[in-house]
């Protein structure tokens, strides 16, 4: 067996609940740092997660930048709450699907359907692959950028080759992009309307554009009031967020915080939208 190999599995065999805390060991980050710097890192491997909500999951890991999925830590409060939310047979739309992490902890979950949606080239790459490597999930990749609006629109992808965001978007608007690509745009409304089953669940993440995804919605919304986890990349964009949705649903909270919007919350945070 390779060195790489023994260091991956060791790894792996590191008890779940030292995982997010090794750090705080002495000596024990800075063996683990220097054994995966020389010996896994910048390399790319196959992994079945061993811990955390996306237990289970068959990862393309990509070091260093996929080493949380990898170890089941990547946001794990966050993950775990999303993974208490979504209930057995729901149908799931992660919206801004980044390598599909998330949207494997909602199959895993025992959602019926999970639909990914994911306009970046590499990105898309990474979820395809995801799928292809747990079969019987029931993953489905969209390479939409889910809007407002229907047609093409352009799309920034920035400096970090793995994050992008459509050009309207208000978040960070003088950040500087590396590539402009062309997308097709559809709206939640238009993908309903064409045979798309309605969400239970939707998780959404899009840099700046959630607004957006939320007005193609409108029709969702009056109809069915799925449950809602929103990364939210400014206070204007939340305020704005919180007007288009505070007459579909009654409960309108901050992740972070636990308490309305509003009340000294970081710019960037996450909202968890339900009727309670």
């Amino acid at each position: 067996m390779s060195i790489k190999n023994i260091v991956i599995k060791s790894v792996d065999a590191l008890p779940f609940a030292l995982r997010s805390r090794i750090k705080n060991i002495p000596g024990a980050k800075q063996l683990q740092s220097y054994l995966l710097k020389k010996y896994v890192s910048k390399k790319d491997f196959i992994a079945t997660i061993s811990g955390g909500p996306a237990k289970g999951l068959v990862f393309p890991v990509q070091m260093p930048q996929d080493k949380l999925m990898w170890i089941g830590t990547w946001e794990l409060e966050f993950a775990c709450t999303l993974h208490r939310y979504v209930q057995p047979g729901w149908v799931c739309y992660d919206i801004g699907g980044y390598k599909g992490y998330y949207a494997g902890i909602m199959a895993l979950k025992g959602a019926q359907k999970v639909y990914v949606f994911e306009p970046m080239p590499a990105n898309a790459e990474k979820i395809q692959q995801l799928i292809s490597l747990n079969p019987t999930l029931p993953i489905s990749l969209e390479k939409y950028a889910v809007s407002d609006t229907n047609g093409n629109a352009t799309f920034k992808i920035m400096p970090e080759e793995t994050m992008g965001k459509l050009h309207a978007s208000s978040f960070e608007p003088n950040q500087q992009e590396s590539t402009i690509i062309e997308v097709d745009c559809i709206t939640i409304d238009r993908l309903i309307e064409k045979n798309f089953p309605a969400p239970d669940f939707i998780k959404i993440d899009v840099e700046g554009a959630e607004e957006f995804v939320l007005r193609g919605a409108s029709k969702l919304f009056a109809a069915k009031k799925p449950i809602l986890m929103i990364e939210v990349h400014s206070l204007e964009i939340g305020a704005r967020c919180v007007a288009l949705l505070k007459d579909h649903y009654n409960s309108i909270r901050v992740f972070e915080t636990g308490l309305p919007p509003g009340n000294g919350e970081a710019a960037i945070c996450h909202y968890i939208i339900n009727n309670v």
